[in-house]
Formats: C-alpha cells, sequence, structure tokens
C-alpha cells in the first residue's frame, strides 16, 4: 500500500471516529439530557433512568440566580438531545438561549410548565457584596414538595411527548420517585399541621411555597449575611426587632459563621440555624448520598425547631403599606377624567377560563393567602362576578364593538364623568362612565369601567358594567363585574396576572 493511499485510509478511519464521538448517545439509544441546576437534575435524573445520561450544567459554587451561560454552555446544551430548565424567572438567560434553538433538534423542557407562580418579592436574598437580587415571579416552587410532585409529572409528561418508546420506562421510574415524594409531602404534613409557631424567619425569602402549602409563614430579613457580620446600627436593630418578637431561630441557606452566631447569640439570644434552597449540593454531598428528598428531610427537622416552641404572632421586620390606591384608598383630589383610549385595544372576558379549570390554581393560591374562604367558596364567588354571555370587546378612539353569541354590535361613546363608591370594608373604587351616541344602544347605552386605576393611564385588565336604564342604575351592581384580559394573552398569562395583581 502505497504512502498516499495509506495517508488517505487514515484520514478516513479518523472522520468516522470523530463522527462517531459527536453523535449525541440517542444515536445509540441512550438520551443525552442536559439539566440546569441541581433539583431540575434530580428530579429529571429519577425518571429517565438507565435510558440516559443526566448532566448538570450549573455545578456547586456557582450561584443559579447570576449565573451566565457561556459558549461552552450553549454548546453544551445544543450537543444535547434534552434541555431541561426550572422556569425563566430562576434561570434569566434561558429565553434569548430558546430564540437561537429555533431551528437546533434539542428537545426543550420547562419543568414548570402550566404551573402559576407567585409575584417576587421586592426583596429576597442578598449575596456576598450586598448584592440583592428579584423575581418579577417568585421561582422557588421546588421547595415545597407538595409542588415538586407537580415539576416532576410535567418533566414526565413532556419526555413521554417527546419519546413515546420510552414511555413505559419514564412512566415507571416517575411512579418511584413520585411515591418517594409523596412520603416527603405526607411527613411535612404531619410535621407541621399542629405548629405551635407558624411564622419562621429567614434570611433568604424562597420558602414562600413551602409556607404557603403547609401552613406556615415565612418572614423574611434583610441586611444580613452568613458569613460577614452585620454594621454596628444593622446589629442594634435586629436584636430590637428580635426582642421584640421573641424570636428564637432566625435561619440562614448555609451555616453562618461562628462570629456571627456568637454576635447575635449573645446580643438578641437567638440561635442560627440551616434551611437550605436546594441551589446546589457539592460533588463530595452526592457522593455521600445526599439528595433532594435527605435535604428537605433535614429542611424539616430544622422548621421544627420553630414550630415545636410556642410564640408571638412574629410581625415583619418593614410592615407593607396595605392602603395603596390599587386597593382602594385614595383622596377625591387624586382622582382625574381619563378617555375611551385608556381602555383602547382587543379583550377577551376571563369567564371561559374559570369555566375550564384554568383558573383553579388561582383559587388555590387565594384560599392559603387569605384563608377566609375555602378554594371551592372562591371559585363560586368569583363564578357570580365574572358570569357574562359577552366574549370578546374591541375598544378603538370612540368606539366599542361587543362579541356575544355570534355576532356583534358596534356604538360610538361619548365620555360623561366618574363616580366614586364606597365598599363595606371601608375601601373605595371609581367608576368612568361613557355613554353611547346610537338611541338603538339597548343594553350597551350605559357603560361603566373599573379597573383599580384613577388617573388616564392605559388599562391593563378593566371589570364593565352595561346597562339601557341609566347610569345610577349601575352604580348597585357589586356581584356581577365581568372581567377582561389583552386577547393576545394565553389563559396561563391571564390566571398569571391574575394572582399578581
Amino acid at each position: 500500500m502505497n504512502v498516499k493511499k495509506f495517508g488517505w485510509l487514515l484520514l478516513v478511519a479518523l472522520a468516522l471516529v470523530l463522527t462517531a464521538c459527536g453523535k449525541s448517545q440517542s444515536q445509540n439509544g441512550k438520551l443525552k439530557v442536559m439539566t440546569t441546576f441541581y433539583p431540575v437534575y434530580d428530579f429529571t435524573k429519577n425518571i429517565v433512568g438507565d435510558e440516559g445520561t443526566v448532566d448538570l450544567l450549573i455545578g456547586a459554587g456557582s450561584e443559579p440566580h447570576e449565573y451566565e451561560l457561556s459558549a461552552k454552555g450553549r454548546a453544551m446544551i445544543q450537543d444535547s438531545d434534552v434541555f431541561v430548565y426550572e422556569n425563566e424567572n430562576m434561570e434569566t438567560w434561558v429565553p434569548n438561549l430558546l430564540k437561537s434553538m429555533k431551528d437546533k433538534k434539542t428537545k426543550v423542557i420547562d419543568a414548570t410548565k402550566g404551573m402559576v407562580l407567585l409575584p417576587g418579592l421586592e426583596e429576597e436574598h442578598e449575596h456576598e457584596g450586598g448584592e440583592e437580587h428579584h423575581h418579577e415571579y417568585d421561582p422557588h416552587l421546588w421547595l415545597s414538595p407538595h409542588r415538586a410532585m407537580r415539576m416532576v409529572e410535567s418533566i414526565r409528561d413532556q419526555l413521554m411527548a417527546a419519546y413515546p418508546d420510552k414511555k413505559k420506562t419514564f412512566e415507571k421510574n416517575a411512579q418511584a420517585y413520585l411515591k418517594k415524594l409523596q412520603a416527603l409531602d405526607q411527613a411535612y404534613q404531619d410535621g407541621l399541621k399542629d405548629a405551635k409557631q407558624k411564622n419562621f424567619v429567614t434570611q433568604h425569602a424562597a420558602f414562600r411555597y413551602l409556607a404557603l402549602d403547609y401552613g406556615l409563614n415565612q418572614v423574611a430579613i434583610s441586611g444580613i449575611s452568613p458569613d460577614s457580620e452585620p454594621s454596628v446600627a444593622r446589629l442594634r436593630e435586629l436584636t430590637e426587632y428580635i426582642k421584640k418578637n421573641e424570636i428564637k431561630v432566625i435561619y440562614f441557606e448555609e451555616n453562618a459563621s461562628n462570629s456571627l452566631a456568637k454576635t447575635l447569640s449573645s446580643e438578641a439570644g437567638v440561635e442560627l440555624a440551616v434551611l437550605n434552597p436546594l441551589e446546589s449540593l457539592t460533588d463530595q454531598e452526592m457522593k455521600d448520598g445526599e439528595d433532594y428528598v435527605s435535604v428537605m428531610k433535614e429542611n424539616l427537622k430544622a422548621l421544627e425547631k420553630t414550630t415545636s416552641q410556642a410564640g408571638k404572632d412574629i410581625q415583619p421586620e418593614h410592615e407593607e403599606d396595605d392602603k395603596t390606591v390599587q386597593k382602594g384608598y385614595f383622596e377625591d383630589s387624586q382622582v382625574k377624567d381619563r378617555s375611551l383610549e385608556n381602555y383602547a385595544g382587543d379583550w377577551k372576558s376571563v369567564y371561559p377560563y374559570l369555566q375550564d379549570g384554568t383558573l383553579d390554581q388561582v383559587f388555590d393560591y387565594k384560599a392559603k393567602l387569605n384563608p377566609t374562604m375555602t378554594a371551592a367558596e372562591y371559585k363560586e364567588y368569583y363564578t357570580k362576578g365574572y358570569q357574562t354571555d359577552i366574549d370578546r370587546i374591541k375598544i378603538d378612539k370612540d368606539s366599542m364593538e361587543f362579541y356575544q353569541k355570534g355576532s356583534s354590535k358596534k356604538y360610538t361613546y361619548k365620555y360623561v364623568g366618574k363616580h366614586i363608591l364606597t365598599y363595606k370594608k371601608g375601601n373605595r373604587g371609581v367608576r368612568y362612565l361613557f355613554e353611547a351616541k346610537e338611541s338603538d344602544a339597548g343594553d350597551f347605552k350605559y357603560v361603566q369601567f373599573s379597573d383599580h386605576e384613577i388617573t388616564p393611564v392605559k388599562a391593563a385588565h378593566f371589570h364593565i358594567f352595561h346597562g339601557g336604564k341609566s347610569q345610577e342604575a349601575l352604580y348597585d351592581e357589586l356581584e356581577n363585574w365581568p372581567t377582561y384580559y389583552p386577547s393576545n394573552l394565553s389563559g396561563l398569562e391571564v390566571a398569571q396576572e391574575m394572582l399578581a395583581h
């Protein structure tokens, strides 16, 4: 064999080897799965099992909230068969990544698909150096076993839809893992149902879902870090706050420095404990067999340090102002005139989403956030409020077009003023009044808008009242308030907006 021919064969062989190395494992019957951070990794690994290899993008030592996707990380994701992330409010870089992956074959799985999130807190967690972060919506769903089960089911369902030939295995693996999570959920229910103290104080405000689902209340404090001592002024404030509320335990996301523990213990008589947000585990912890379930069991033990001791009703360090304009507290002088252009757009009724169950998550949240009614009672209340046969309204300049039972009616309107109503609770609302110019407008002759705003700004949603008698006759309608959101929002987006506002 001459040298040229040998060299050619060598190049061909080398090319074949490189091609084989570059193949995703799915071509060999095994999936190659990339996950973002630890809980997503652990959930996915338990579902995939032997059907593939599951890798972790953001390892120990990296802060998931602050992670910036590198070129290497992007390549690792695009080289995978499946990419699983938690939520774009956690992995904020994901939307930009997905835009660049439109033509890629990588299957993308959103672990919180279909789940409604709580609105984010203004101050959630102070990082090294004093920098805080804020989420538009709170992504820490995994810290409640109740919601972790939903995440596992969501990942399972999306994997089964993408790979129907592996459905039985995914189903079997997920079922086995869900049994563990069900037992964990039951342990939390049993351990916390008779809590003597329902308020727990934490430096990392990541545990609202856990608190909500198990009848507790998270009280967040800011301005302290586990690895540094607070300033003298902050220590004085903390000491006063701790003593006033008789706080016995403060939770950090990691073991606080000995000096901080000694300082707070001697100055305020408080114990420091760990509530692990489970954003990462070290390689050693994973080698030692630690996982989501074991760490959450430790979190339950830590919480019981507080819940096993009776105490005062701990108040937030800084009270929020509940008497806002949006909640109906304002002076008459603040109320300004508005035009129909403030309501311009294409709007759809939320009533169909109530009927088909899309809003059930909202009612579940409301029952937990304000347990004066059950979820079923909230749904009944909103059924009366939202009920309407007008499924769409288009508003443009001075005209409104109402879509009702397959047909539409369009009229032109003039603004005729505003009216302030005072409710039983003491808060108030403003109705903005419009009157049709046409004499044959019938039940659409008189129209009133209410959207919790009192100045000329663009409405994000609105309640509408209409009739053919008079404006005054509509003032008495307080139980039926058909509600409309922009037509381009999905049902889930409407539910999310409702919960946020």
